[in-house]
């Protein structure tokens, strides 16, 4: 009676331990299937664009495109970016909007540094005035100005340190106005 008895205990201790194992790992499996379930709902978080990689900046005033030779050189703050060429001349872009300056004012502004206007650009139904300056070091500055509303949008361009005849940075500084402002997309 004794082997009996001893049996059906070794027989009832087995069958739990045989349960409980099953029990655990119909529980991991069901845990591993939840857990996969979720991993493939969650959203796939974005991944931060190197400021370099960007190819358009974007506000609520307008829309840039970054051209072929070009570099972002800051995200988007408010409504203004900047741009580099890396190549003589060593041009920077630098658009923004403001709803406080008008062309007016903004004219005055550049008559005061020292630059003269030139000739406007027509540009995707926009005229832009243009005004020019050559600094005492070399650098060249255009500014590119047309109405947005009760304020301005415009674009200043300044080249960079190079040893390219005066004459020739201009006409590459001129050439770089004409394609951002043909990348600009004014709302």
């Amino acid at each position: 009676m004794k082997k009996t008895i001893l049996s059906v205990a070794i027989a009832v201790v087995a069958t739990a331990l045989v349960a409980s194992c099953g029990n655990k790992s119909a529980e991991n499996a069901e845990a591993k299937d939840s857990a996969n379930v979720e991993q493939q709902a969650a959203p796939q978080e974005e991944v931060e664009v190197k400021i370099e990689d960007q190819k358009e900046l974007t506000c609520d005033d307008y829309t840039i495109k970054v051209p072929e030779g070009w570099k972002a050189r800051s995200r988007m703050v408010n409504s203004s970016c900047t741009m580099g060429f890396k190549e003589p001349p060593f041009t920077t872009a630098s658009p923004n909007y403001s709803s406080y300056t008008t062309v007016e004012k903004f004219k005055e502004m550049r008559e005061k540094e020292g630059a003269k206007q030139i000739d406007n650009l027509e540009v995707n139904g926009n005229t832009f005035e243009v005004f020019y300056r050559e600094m005492p070091n070399g650098q060249q500055l255009v500014s590119a100005v047309t109405p947005k509303g009760d304020g301005s949008m415009y674009v200043n361009f300044q080249t960079g340190a190079h040893k390219l005849d005066q004459a020739e940075a201009k006409d590459i500084l001129m050439a770089h106005t004409k394609t951002i402002l043909e990348n600009l997309t004014i709302k």
